[in-house]
């Protein structure tokens, strides 16, 4: 009988820490609340986006990544919108006579690139200090309709292309605020202040509604809070037997 152990030596974080700041490998998990303004005002009111998002930190203390988030509102101000299908008593009708349960929302999906860096304020834990960051990728959003049971011809495929305003282009995403390690360093966020600044385009020739087409480029801006919750991926020390 012949046994095998193999172990994978674990590196101490005081090995490798400089200037407060531990170099390695960050998963993290996205919120934030953001108020519309300039062209995003017109259409839509405030929203959230929720997502996740990968960075690797140097001991420099500069970091760089990816984020994906998807955005998600309940307040649709689009001037014109579903028009030709309202009746005079302001409802929509469906396939059938009757009123339809119809709700219109804001949906969207961010991709970002990002750049950043953290300086440490030397507390408890070296690694919470103040955060600098930007991204840059690209943006999407349009109106989705929420139709509970009732069937609305013109609002499925490939009818719905004339009512979902779909627009898309590059964003940069400037951010800052401070990021908290506990002492013990099980507990890690992020939170401060962050602005959304798109360049969009319309993605649809024609709007069904207002037999118009929308103008663009458009100028789409949000301010608003964010939040995200620290994972840290890091090898630990493992053993493996193999026994013949």
């Amino acid at each position: 009988m012949l046994a095998v152990a193999w172990h994978a030596p674990a590196q101490t974080g005081s090995s490798q820490e400089k200037n407060g700041v531990r170099p390695g490998h960050q998963l993290l998990l996205h919120t934030a609340l953001h108020v519309p303004w300039g062209d995003l005002a017109d259409r839509f009111g405030a929203a959230n986006t929720v997502g996740i998002g990968w960075r690797r930190t140097a001991a420099s203390g500069w970091r760089y990544g990816v984020q994906y988030r998807f955005q998600t509102g309940a307040d649709v101000r689009e001037p014109g919108l579903l028009s030709n299908l309202i009746d005079p008593n302001g409802h929509v009708i469906d396939n059938e006579g009757r009123i339809a349960l119809l709700t219109a929302q804001q949906r969207g999906t961010l991709l970002l690139a990002t750049l950043g860096r953290k300086w440490s304020l030397g507390a408890r834990h070296p690694e919470t200090g103040f955060i600098a960051e930007i991204g840059a990728g690209f943006w999407e959003h349009k109106v989705h309709f929420q139709n509970r049971g009732n069937r609305i011809t013109q609002l499925e495929e490939p009818h719905l292309q004339g009512y979902d305003r779909l627009s898309g282009g590059w964003a940069l995403v400037p951010r800052a605020g401070f990021e908290y390690h506990s002492p013990n360093g099980q507990a890690r966020f992020q939170l401060g202040l962050e602005a959304l600044i798109g360049r969009l385009q319309p993605s649809r020739a024609w709007n069904t509604d207002t037999g118009l087409a929308d103008e663009g480029p458009r100028r789409d801006r949000a301010l608003g809070l964010f939040a995200a919750w620290i994972l840290r991926l890091q090898a630990r020390s493992t053993s493996v037997d193999y026994t013949y």
